[in-house]
């Protein structure tokens, strides 16, 4: 693990030679700037629109040069800027490797006369679209589906401990009908099976649209008949299932056992992470009232788990804030077992004397700034987890 704090301008910093080395290495980036509005008290987060835009512009062109070839990038804004934002990244993208606007929803507020804005967006875009693999995300790991899927492999483990396997899939046949319906989806019907273990999963078909032909695998004790009008798997992907243990025979005909709690599906472009639990995540490391708007830890894993970011691949944020990105590439390496290198840049921001986080930043016996604020919460991050916090290189310029 190579994690790096580097204090600084972010287009100084960006510009210099420790990050010059980084030129089309980096995988993801994920940036939170200014949105450009007045409901930021503690920190600046206003300019005219044509400086704000003219600021922005310099450092995703610098950010340009830093993405792989297979790299991405994530900027969230809201509807002040969110057209000047579009604008700009067209322009040193290219339209053609827009990916597309994630809305996060915001928790429900009276803020308008008109319209009580409830969603924020996420804009993305590739380095180069045609090599950027696609977004593929577990279904347990979008919230509004994790609830769904983590009762229904609960009741139907219960149920089958109780009364076996078959009381069991009847269950599941009722709660497969109860939230399609309610959620109006049909990808559920297709896991409607109980394994003797009393897990669901989906019997996928094994057959292929190729030349029928018969199986013969005898280090698997093997054996099967020509079908009719198509093709068997190869053997080695039969085999493949069959030491992972996802070989399962229903009715004599072999299936590939994929279960539920693995299911996955392609990023929806509604998110529902809300605002709150980033200030959760902040409060849960004993840190309450230390930053204004920290971006929820599980938005920012999902956005790294969807871009395919492997061992050794590096994650950038540029508008480091409280240190939401480096919180949370380290849970993602927990979690996923994974080595991914993050590096994050944040300038010595004074906090606004008038504010709470100010007197706050007394009371956790930190210096007033941005930056002070980001390393305390990796510092926590790093306790909370036993990792050894001289893994993290600071350069404070």
């Amino acid at each position: 693990m190579n994690n790096k704090i580097i204090i600084g301008d972010n287009l100084t910093e960006l510009c210099s030679e420790h990050m010059l080395k980084y030129t089309n290495s980096i995988k993801m980036i994920y940036i939170d700037p200014p949105y450009n509005t007045k409901t930021i008290k503690s920190y600046h987060d206003i300019d005219a629109s044509d400086i704000w835009g003219n600021s922005i512009k310099k450092v995703i062109q610098q950010l340009f040069s830093y993405l792989r070839e297979d790299g991405v990038i994530f900027i969230s804004i809201d509807d002040s800027e969110y057209a000047n934002l579009k604008v700009i990244c067209d322009s040193i993208f290219t339209k053609d490797n827009f990916v597309g606007t994630f809305i996060t929803k915001q928790s429900q507020r009276s803020n308008s006369k008109h319209i009580n804005t409830v969603h924020e967006y996420i804009l993305c875009y590739a380095k180069n679209k045609k090599k950027l693999e696609n977004f593929c995300v577990k279904r347990i790991d979008i919230p509004e589906q994790k609830e769904m899927i983590e009762t229904i492999i609960g009741e139907v483990k219960r149920e089958f401990l109780q009364n076996g396997r078959v009381e069991a899939e009847k269950h599941l046949g009722t709660l497969i009908k109860k939230y399609c319906e309610k959620f109006n989806i049909t990808w559920l019907k297709n896991y409607n099976c109980v394994d003797d273990l009393g897990n669901v999963y989906f019997a996928s078909d094994l057959s292929v649209p190729s030349t029928p032909r018969s199986v013969s695998i005898p280090s698997i004790n093997l054996y099967l008949e020509p079908l009719k009008t198509r093709g068997w798997t190869s053997d080695k992907k039969f085999i493949e299932l069959f030491n992972a243990g996802l070989l399962v025979f229903r009715e004599n005909r072999p299936y590939y056992k994929k279960y539920l709690s693995e299911s996955t599906d392609n990023a929806p472009s509604i998110l529902n992470f809300y605002s709150r639990q980033g200030t959760n995540d902040l409060n849960k490391l004993g840190l309450r009232g230390l930053f204004d708007t920290p971006k929820p830890v599980e938005l920012i894993k999902f956005l790294i788990r969807i871009s395919n970011v492997k061992s050794s691949d590096i994650v950038l944020d540029c508008f480091g804030g409280s240190g939401t990105t480096m919180q949370s590439v380290t849970e993602v390496n927990i979690e996923d077992r994974k080595d991914i290198d993050c590096i994050i840049i944040q300038q010595k921001e004074e906090i606004n004397s008038k504010t709470r986080i100010y007197s706050n930043c007394r009371k956790y016996n930190i210096a007033p700034y941005v930056s002070e604020i980001l390393k305390l919460r990796v510092k926590k991050v790093f306790e909370k987890y036993n990792i050894d916090t001289n893994l993290i290189e600071i350069i404070d310029n």
